[in-house]
């Protein structure tokens, strides 16, 4: 019975790295991104700006050792990923560029990456209150037909979507990204009406809605169900042709043994 249990073992050894490694290597890749980005933003905002700038410089190295298949973006993607990393090397040398500007643009990088590395909950959905609660500002300037106000509301409100709008673009489905950009844009094209009609008053309320439905979005698994499902067929029939070979032997060997019982019992009374 023992030969039974260590060839089940062996089986299930066999299976196990083959479920739970199986993206390991990616993610140290991209987990390695994601620190050297934080540590680029941590150096921003302490305006170490041109150490700053060589950790974008060790972040891009490890970017481009990334195979082809492990990069998981498209194309539109990779051009996304390119741009943030381009503006955020540029924040950083140029001279008519504020603290809050450098800042800005290493957090969205960083909230970019985030949204590609991580599995679950992915750091710009932790910008929901502070976005809903602009809106809320907006919406109140514009009824009171404070028209100043509603104009500064606004602009903060575009500085803190700009942020996490290259996170958005990675996580969200183009349905949903392109309605929440069409509503910002025609509000922010027709700024100047809002104080005096209930249309734009209620553009707002459809930004609200919108962006609702973003961070009430499921981050969805990167492994392909198919992968999986080739590796739980594969590792059951490794397992089930263990399990088979090992009782027979163990089936074999308990009928030898019982054959040497009874030859041996046979010979006693001879």
């Amino acid at each position: 019975m023992r030969g039974v249990f260590g060839l089940f073992l062996i089986g299930c050894l066999l299976f196990i790295p083959l479920t739970v490694f199986a993206d390991h290597g990616e993610g140290d890749h991209w987990k390695k991104l994601s620190e050297l980005s934080y540590k680029a933003l941590q150096l921003t905002k302490e305006e170490k700006y041109a150490d700053a700038k060589d950790v974008l410089g060790y972040f891009e190295r490890e970017y481009q050792h990334l195979a082809g298949e492990e990069k998981e973006l498209s194309i539109h993607h990779l051009r996304i990923f390119s741009t943030s990393y381009d503006e955020s090397v540029k924040v950083l040398t140029k001279v008519a560029a504020s603290h809050e500007e450098r800042v800005n643009t290493l957090m969205s990088l960083h909230l970019l990456v985030d949204a590609v590395h991580t599995d679950h909950q992915p750091l710009w959905k932790s910008t929901q209150k502070e976005l809903m609660s602009m809106l809320e500002k907006m919406e109140g300037a514009a009824a009171d037909q404070e028209l100043q106000s509603f104009y500064a509301y606004f602009n903060q409100f575009l500085v803190k979507y700009d942020k996490i709008h290259p996170a958005l673009s990675v996580d969200l489905p183009d349905e949903l990204l392109s309605r929440i950009d069409s509503y910002v844009k025609y509000l922010d094209e027709n700024r100047s009406l809002v104080v005096t009609t209930d249309h734009q008053l209620q553009q707002i309320k459809f930004i609200e809605a919108a962006l609702k439905d973003a961070y009430d979005q499921k981050h969805e698994d990167s492994a392909d169900p198919s992968i999986l499902w080739l590796i739980f067929t594969v590792g059951g029939g490794i397992i089930s042709t263990l399990f088979y070979v090992g009782w027979r032997k163990y089936s074999e060997e308990k009928k030898g043994i019982q054959t040497f019982s009874k030859q041996k019992e046979y010979n006693r009374f001879r």
